[in-house]
């Protein structure tokens, strides 16, 4: 009679397993403040719906994503202002981000079969106001939909270049799930911190890279598609670049220059960091002795050292 029970509770635990771990709802607040907006008086009162209807109102997890990013209602007002054709267009999308969950959890199966220590984190989608596509904070995956979601037949014509080159023909749900989930496993701690005040350009690229190498290697797919294509045809002269500066404290060549890089692609660090990690792990026989390593933060100069990448 117990294993009787036992059996049936472990199958109870089964059939509700992931249910409340992939949050929607956010979205769905974001479309009603943004209806809400045809009524508004004036600016200031458009301001005060997006404030009140939906950051205020929000979940946690968007509580957290406002703490780690600046979602200023303001700022959304201007954003929503700027580009009207994209927010219409690509509305249908992130309302159907749900749609993928089932697929999210599996990635996250495959983490925590594959993946020393991981802690399977809660999944939220909101709506940002096109600053960032993906975050972590203390166990949260948080994703901006109106960048993640949107696809081929999304209107991008009234964005930046920048933004224009993120957005893919196919939406990326799983694709930032991925790479954010291993950024809620990677560890912090003291040599992070020294790393962070003495090379920060090597440790933040190696924080980067390895998450594109993690995804690469245990979900099979990568957020960085473009940015990897221009980094295989111009590798040689990176790694001269990188080597030069890799352990100085100025990422703004390499890293989270957004539109302000015009000459090549954004976030070359990305690139560089997985190519370092790539490199360390195929050196490796002990594959999760290997991602443990990678996994922590302040290893950076180690997987470099031990890896011996020196370009292609």
């Amino acid at each position: 009679m117990r294993a009787r029970l036992v059996v049936c509770a472990l199958l109870a635990v089964a059939s509700v397993r992931g249910q409340g771990d992939i949050l929607t709802e956010d979205v769905t607040r974001f479309w009603e403040a943004f209806d809400a907006l045809a009524g508004a008086k004036d600016h200031a009162d458009s301001v005060g719906i997006i404030r009140e209807r939906y950051l205020e109102a929000g979940s946690e997890g968007l509580q957290r994503f406002r703490k780690v990013r600046d979602l200023d209602p303001e700022r959304y007002v201007e954003a929503i202002a700027a580009a009207p054709a994209f927010w219409r267009s690509v509305r249908a999308n992130t309302l159907n981000a749900g749609a993928h969950a089932e697929a999210i959890r599996h990635v996250l199966d495959r983490y925590e079969e594959q993946v020393p220590g991981f802690k399977r984190p809660k999944v939220c989608f909101a709506i940002g106001r096109l600053s960032t596509g993906g975050t972590v904070s203390k166990g949260w995956i948080l994703i901006g939909s109106e960048i993640v979601c949107a696809d081929s037949t999304t209107d991008v014509h009234e964005l930046n270049a920048w933004l224009r080159s993120v957005l893919r023909p196919t939406s990326q749900e799983l694709a930032f799930v991925a790479h954010e989930a291993v950024h809620t496993r990677q560890r912090k701690g003291p040599r992070l911190v020294w790393g962070y005040l003495t090379h920060r350009l090597l440790l933040m690229s190696h924080l980067e890279g390895t998450a594109d190498l993690v995804a690469r290697e245990v979900a099979g797919i990568t957020i960085n598609e473009a940015v990897h294509a221009y980094g295989r045809a111009h590798e040689a002269e990176l790694w001269a670049e990188f080597r030069e500066q890799m352990h100085g404290n100025d990422i703004s060549g390499w890293l989270y220059q957004g539109p302000r890089s015009t000459d090549r692609p954004a976030d070359l660090g990305y690139f560089m960091g997985e190519r370092i990690a790539a490199r360390y792990y195929a050196s490796e026989p002990d594959k999760r002795r290997a991602l443990r390593v990678l996994l922590r933060g302040g290893a950076a100069r180690k997987v470099l050292r031990k890896g011996g990448y020196a370009g292609p």
